[in-house]
């Protein structure tokens, strides 16, 4: 009697001891799916980079004997004939003969085109080598600020404005073109005119 009861305390023991345990790696794996399933995340795809990035552009000054002298925003692989184009092409006075117009442009480079006949060049680009004559006349091409100010009515600023506007628009053509300057009208003009040149 009491071994079978014994017996009997000691089976339901282990059925109960076995119950907990199926029933705790049944919970167990359950979390851990769970857990993996909620741990998951998207994988962010990184963007591939675009072949297509804008190509830089330089700017160059052209002046001389072209139609539309100033500075010119092109392509970095840009020739001479190029920005000529852009300039309006050139006078028929142009000499073309000195200007290797298959060169690659550089950012901030001037590019000077000499008239036929009348100018020496130096330089690969051409530009021209001026030889000062003095008879007192001061050459707005060429003057600097302590140049300019010592004609009749040209103060610092209008001398700046002056040298400005050759440096964006190129040389003066002649005495007249003086009167584009911002400030400088026909009246300080007349004070002006026999005093000034431009070559």
């Amino acid at each position: 009697m009491n071994n079978s009861y014994s017996r009997a305390v000691v089976f339901s023991c282990i059925f109960v001891l076995l119950v907990f345990v199926a029933a705790g790696c049944s919970g167990r794996q359950d979390d851990d799916v769970s857990y993996d399933l909620q741990s998951l995340e998207p994988v962010s795809e990184v963007p591939a980079e675009s072949d297509d990035s804008p190509q830089d552009n330089i700017y160059v000054y052209v002046c001389g004997q072209v139609v539309q002298p100033g500075v010119y925003e092109v392509p970095c692989e840009a020739r001479i004939f190029e920005v000529l184009k852009l300039a309006g092409g050139v006078r028929e006075e142009a000499d073309l003969s000195a200007i290797n117009q298959a060169q690659k442009l550089s950012d901030g480079q001037q590019i000077y085109i000499p008239s036929m006949g009348g100018d020496d060049e130096t330089g690969q680009e051409g530009r021209k080598a001026e030889k000062p004559v003095d008879d007192g006349l001061v050459n707005i091409n060429t003057a600097d600020v302590s140049e300019l100010v010592a004609l009749p009515g040209i103060g610092e600023t209008r001398a700046r404005a002056i040298i400005d506007y050759r440096e964006q628009q190129g040389p003066y053509q002649t005495v007249e073109d003086i009167m584009n300057v911002t400030g400088i009208k026909e009246g300080l003009y007349g004070k002006i005119a026999d005093k000034i040149k431009v070559n």
